[in-house]
């Protein structure tokens, strides 16, 4: 029942329990029941409900959904949920398959803690064997590069100022070989891209080494095999702006797939986190009395997902809800899509 609401446009507890009261016939036929649960029992359902085995039921759900493209792609993100009266709010660390739009995994971060001790604890939930991992500077941590090749996977960690020493020295090198006109000596590979679209004009600049014996801090890094520079201009409407950003990654990459890896990270934010504020209103939710925030938002990439598959990619979400709301065949279609798989998994 809370799927379904969820489904059809309920994005808060109070109208997902007025939405089961409105569509009390067609829940008696599906479930059996008499009356419609009172707003408390859906309160203490979500109140108390683990949030792990639900997060394990959607993750078996998800993992055996076709996969079209040979490169499988999982960036991780943080998104904190900021509309909680509490204060403190709740903070969720996602991992996110850029190539099918499909969210694989997530966990709360504990309290008085931040993503690099969540991030670890999400990789030993997911299966990330043969993928290439994008996480942004604040999870460029040893540690967690070592959790992601013991694992299976390969990582591309974004650089900034928490690795000031290691930042410091790709900037000095990717600097030293523009000067040299990146020369054989240098062992650097350059690809340019150029996107226009929406009165947007971005040109990109990706130089890829793979070749790191000069770098002293390599033992300390598992796997580390390359080191990459993005350079980005951007003009819209009529302003310019340019930056440079760096990354490590343990793969021995060309700079076309370097660019297109570390460009398929923002997948998460334009596709989840955005859709998640903007379609769901996550951040105007008030829920925060015990697993309550946590599961409604397990709830609504549940949704999510289930209503990505009926519609075939990532645009037409808000659309489907709305749909879903209206007519309860459709409702019903996107939820019965959560039984297309083999039900032994759960």
């Amino acid at each position: 029942m809370i799927l379904c609401a969820v489904i059809a446009g309920a994005n808060s507890i109070t109208s997902i329990h007025h939405y089961a009261q409105c569509k009390i016939k067609m829940f008696q036929e599906l479930c059996g029941i008499s009356q419609v649960p009172s707003y408390t029992v859906f309160w203490w359902l979500l109140a108390r409900l683990n949030p792990a085995p639900l997060q394990e039921a959607f993750i078996k759900w998800a993992s055996p959904l076709p996969l079209e493209v040979k490169s499988k792609l999982i960036a991780v993100d943080g998104k904190h949920l900021n509309g909680l009266v509490s204060g403190s709010g709740v903070h969720l660390v996602a991992a996110w398959e850029s190539a099918r739009g499909l969210l694989l995994g997530q966990v709360k971060a504990q309290e008085k803690s931040n993503e690099i001790t969540a991030i670890p604890e999400l990789l030993d939930t997911i299966d990330i064997t043969g993928a290439n991992v994008t996480i942004d500077a604040a999870g460029c941590q040893k540690d967690i590069a070592k959790k992601i090749r013991e694992n299976g996977g390969d990582y591309t960690l974004a650089l900034k100022g928490n690795q000031g020493t290691l930042h410091a020295e790709a900037e000095n090198f990717f600097s030293q070989a523009e000067k040299a006109g990146y020369s054989e000596d240098t062992h650097c590979a350059v690809g340019t891209t150029l996107d226009k679209g929406h009165g947007r004009i971005e040109e990109r600049k990706v130089v890829v080494t793979n070749k790191l014996d000069w770098l002293e801090t390599r033992e300390e890094w598992v796997g580390i095999k390359s080191m990459i520079e993005v350079t980005s201009k951007r003009i819209f409407h009529s302003q310019t702006s340019c930056g440079k950003r760096y990354y490590i990654s343990s793969k021995d990459w060309g700079p076309e797939e370097a660019g297109a890896a570390i460009r398929s990270h923002w997948s998460i934010e334009n596709h989840l986190h955005w859709c998640m504020d903007v379609v769901f209103c996550e951040d105007a939710s008030l829920a925060n009395a015990m697993h309550a925030a946590e599961n409604l938002a397990m709830f609504r990439r549940m949704a999510q997902a289930l209503i990505q598959q009926d519609v075939g990619g990532t645009v037409g979400i808000a659309k489907r809800r709305r749909e879903a709301m209206w007519d309860d065949t459709c409702a019903l279609r996107i939820l019965g899509r959560l039984f297309q798989m083999d039900i032994k998994s759960f």
